[in-house]
């Protein structure tokens, strides 16, 4: 085995590419030591009477010129190929050839020209053959081999010829060898430790790959499961949004009591699902980052008697007594998310009351404004209290019997608790900050950081939300579009029950042929005929006036469809829609005397 291919299967490949790039990222080095310590060895020579002229301009091209220009040419040629046309092969050959021809010169020049007469040149002499050696290890020593022929040609004729003085240059010779010899030594334990940092900077390149692989590789899951849910939750909108309309117009009064407990839960089921499902889709939006602020001058007891309102049937069922304390004041942030925080807060503090009583109270410090959501529960573990902020995440419910025969907070486990997960989520995007405090008597969540802000005067002479639930809509008159026939009628039938006078459509085409006076119109965002909701809202505004109010209901929770709707300044309810939540938006519209475009989801 010769010692090309002895150095073959000591490094592969890609490991002598690497070799040979780092021994090119040096050559501006290479090139200013070897010309500096070449000139000073020609004026020495120059001095000494023995050696020719001729001698001296051929020793001076070669290794102020020749060396280097060949080096570059070959460095250049090199880089200039493609790196998978690159042969560091041939290039270790070359440097083992060129690494003779050199060391070989120097040692011709200092055998020649070595000066013991004049020991200041004698020792610059042996300064630059001990260093110039020594700097030839980091340069060479990634290639061993092309070392030793540069080193063993130079100091051996420069040990050779202090033998030749004899006497005690002997010793001295004898020392150039140890060094020599310490020298190859030297250079075989850099290129271990060369060969180690390359092992290692190429694992942790690898590293590097496989992360960005893996990074690549969430990414491309994160947007196949945003596609994945944008596909289906308008298909998973509609029926759950239909079968609670359709609950809502059954009879309940002609049902015996039977029925109408086995219709309770149906109802309680479904609203359950429907939070689920509407959390799931909250934090896909949150984790796409698509969800922006819109901070306006909002009512804050206005909104928090709204939010009362709606869970008051849920607190019912739970036995529990809302109450709330709240100045008329107003707040500056966006009222959509504030409300889907404090609803969260609430309907946790509903389910951990125990019966009992959940507390909404509003505190001021001077500009700053924190609502306090407060339940009379067991209480949180305090090794847990973190915990109930992370994606599902939820608290057990204890039984009676453990909450009469112990005093202990209730623990933790896992499930499919969300709420508090956004709850979370929407103050980090918003800037504010949420405070737990619980013991054994219950559990108080804070949002802090709200800031306070003068009322208009419309919003100080709103009307109390307890009046707005009690007012009729006997005399409303309402156009309900929607393609989907279940959902009409659904939609049709809810609103009949809360004494709505009625006109329905199925498409543009039947809403120009209606005629007669209409107050609000209700559409669906998306037809199969490719036309929208805005432009039905449009049609219907040329009978019925431009100031027509409108509602858009869409199971399609896009951007785009969003930003389209609040261009129009209109109101968007994302499916499945809650009773509840219909009925809020109608009276927010028929109460207010300014439109205002909002999502409710």
């Amino acid at each position: 085995m010769n010692l090309i291919d002895a150095f073959k299967t000591r490094l592969p490949a890609d490991r002598v590419h690497e070799h040979v790039n780092v021994f090119l990222k040096t050559p501006n080095a290479i090139y200013s030591g070897h010309i500096a310590s070449a000139s000073v060895l020609l004026i020495i020579a120059h001095y000494n009477p023995r050696i020719p002229v001729w001698f001296l301009f051929f020793w001076g091209f070669l290794e102020l010129l020749a060396y280097p220009l060949l080096m570059e040419l070959w460095r250049r040629s090199y880089l200039k190929r493609e790196p998978d046309k690159r042969d560091p092969y041939l290039w270790i050959r070359l440097m083992d050839l060129l690494s003779f021809v050199v060391g070989t010169s120097w040692g011709v020049m200092t055998f020649v020209s070595l000066n013991t007469d004049d020991v200041a040149h004698f020792a610059v002499q042996m300064a630059i053959s001990a260093g110039a050696t020594a700097a030839a290890v980091r340069s060479l020593a990634v290639f061993p081999r092309s070392f030793a022929l540069y080193a063993t040609p130079y100091l051996g004729l420069l040990a050779l010829r202090l033998v030749m003085l004899g006497h005690e240059f002997i010793l001295l010779a004898i020392l150039v060898l140890v060094f020599l010899a310490m020298m190859l030594r030297f250079g075989h334990d850099v290129l271990e430790s060369m060969s180690q940092y390359i092992e290692i900077s190429n694992e942790n390149l690898d590293l590097a790959q496989r992360y960005r692989e893996a990074a690549e590789s969430s990414r491309h899951a994160n947007r196949e499961k945003t596609r994945l849910l944008a596909a289906a939750s308008h298909d998973l909108r509609q029926p759950i949004h239909a079968i609670g309309l359709l609950i809502e117009t059954l009879p309940s009064n002609a049902m015996d009591e039977k029925s109408k407990e086995t219709l309770s839960r149906i109802k309680n089921s479904l609203q359950t699902l429907s939070k689920l499902f509407n959390s799931l889709l909250d934090v896909s939006l949150l984790d796409s980052g698509k969800i922006q602020v819109r901070q306006s001058v909002f009512d804050l007891e206005d909104a928090l008697n709204h939010i009362l309102d709606d869970y008051e049937p849920l607190a019912e069922i739970a036995h529990v007594t809302l109450s709330l304390e709240c100045p008329k004041i107003g707040v500056v942030g966006d009222p959509i998310l504030i409300r889907r925080m404090v609803q969260n807060l609430l309907s946790n503090a509903i389910r951990h009351s125990n019966g009992g009583t959940a507390f909404v109270k509003v505190q001021t410090d001077g500009a700053q404004v924190d609502i306090l959501v407060s339940d009379d529960g067991p209480g949180i573990a305090k090794e847990h209290q973190a915990l109930i902020f992370e994606e599902f995440t939820q608290i057990r419910q204890r039984s009676k019997r453990e909450m009469l025969n112990t005093g202990d907070v209730v623990p933790i486990e896992k499930g499919l608790g969300l709420g508090l997960a956004i709850v979370r989520r929407l103050a980090d995007l918003q800037n504010l900050t949420l405070h737990l405090e619980t013991a054994s008597t219950g559990t108080c969540l804070s949002i802090r950081g709200l800031v306070r802000a003068p009322l208009s005067e419309h919003a100080a002479k709103a009307a109390n939300p307890s009046e707005k639930i009690g007012e009729r809509f006997q005399q409303k008159r309402i156009l309900v579009v929607d393609d989907d026939m279940e959902t009409l009628e659904a939609t049709v039938g809810l609103l009949q029950k809360w004494g709505c006078q009625l006109s329905r459509a199925a498409n543009l085409a039947e809403v120009k042929n209606l005629s007669g006076p209409c107050d609000l119109i209700i559409s669906d965002f998306s037809f199969p005929s490719g036309e929208t909701g805005l432009e039905i809202i449009e049609e219907a505004r040329k009978t019925h006036g431009s100031d027509l109010k409108a509602i858009i209901i869409s199971a399609d929770s896009s951007e785009q469809v969003q930003k389209q709707v609040k261009d129009a300044g209109l109101l968007l309810i994302h499916k499945p829609v809650q009773p509840v939540q219909l009925r809020s938006a109608m009276l927010d519209i028929f109460l207010s005397t300014h439109d205002q475009a909002e999502v409710i989801s």
